[in-house]
């Protein structure tokens, strides 16, 4: 068996990625996509398509339900692949490595691409649960209507890619969006450290943490209207080597400034900021002055 998702999308032939596209296509209408609308969608030979199904069920890239009513579903190792194949061909990677990171939010992969620098890849994952909360406190997953895991995936990577974008061209710390396709984007790799992690830095290191986070929270906020809504020490990676930087990741829950609860996710935003920097290093700055700082109402920042 593979070991990895790589070796997994280095075994799959052009027909077993046709049979692939073809569930996919009819995804968002079945829970089970029929195996008839299958069949007629991947345009192969019954012997074809048997092996291909074959493949595709036992590397766990599709599940099946067979009965009166037999079809095939997509897993998100199957939506993997499509994605990789996608970037593989568009020439944005030319290799998938290690799984670096598992999140609530998606697994990470660091990757290599065509000029031998690394990448990262994100898998973005909406599962049932967290669909569910999404779409309970997540404005956006309602709008678009958003009605399976698959299309809720999609619409989150899509949503992650164009907020980096916006915040990388305003001059905000964080990495360089490279790709989009499906769930999963492609980031520059930062090298960098989570902050959780770091036990030691001087203190004007971490006040160059806060400047860093902060400012980047500015622009998001001033320039491009959204709120972060999820920060913490978990998705601030640190620059160490060299002239200390701090680069805010995992965007993907963001809320515009003008939403019902921006306010509130601001400041929980910030608040958590200042608490850990101040008990793990501190650093001590005032959280009403942080708040008009990242919302332009103050000029300086607050320390």
């Amino acid at each position: 068996m593979p070991r990895n998702l790589w070796e997994v999308y280095n075994l799959l032939s052009d027909e077993e990625f046709r049979v692939l596209r073809a569930i996919e296509r009819f995804q968002a209408k079945y829970e089970y996509v029929p195996a008839e609308l299958v069949e007629k969608a991947a345009g192969l030979p019954p012997s074809k398509l048997a092996k291909a199904i074959y493949t595709l069920s036992n590397l766990k890239l599709i599940r099946r339900r067979l009965g009166n009513l037999s079809g095939y579903t997509l897993t998100y190792m199957g939506l993997d692949v499509l994605a990789l194949r996608n970037f593989v061909a568009r020439g944005v990677i030319k290799e998938l490595g290690d799984k670096i990171g598992v999140g609530k939010e998606g697994d990470v992969y660091i990757a290599l691409a065509p000029g031998d620098y690394r990448v990262v890849v994100k898998f973005h994952r909406a599962g049932r649960e967290s669909f569910r909360k999404i779409r309970k406190h997540r404005s956006y997953a309602l709008d678009l209507r958003a009605t399976t895991w698959l299309a809720l995936a999609k619409l989150v990577g899509e949503r992650e890619f164009k907020a980096l974008v916006a915040l990388e061209r305003e001059g905000a710390k964080v990495p360089e969006p490279i790709a989009w396709n499906r769930h999963a984007v492609v980031q520059r790799y930062v090298e960098g450290v989570e902050l959780h992690m770091i036990r030691e830095l001087r203190y004007e290191e971490a006040v160059k943490v806060l400047l860093d986070s902060l400012e980047t929270l500015r622009i998001a906020y001033t320039r491009v209207g959204i709120v972060h809504g999820d920060l913490s020490e978990y998705n601030i990676l640190v620059k160490v080597e060299g002239e200390v930087e701090a680069f805010i990741i995992d965007w993907p829950q963001y809320v515009y400034k003008d939403e019902p609860n921006a306010e509130e996710l601001l400041r929980r935003d910030v608040s958590y900021l200042l608490r850990f920097l101040k008990r793990r290093f501190g650093v001590e700055a005032d959280l009403e002055e942080a708040i008009k700082y990242v919302k332009g109402d103050r000029d300086e920042p607050p320390i």
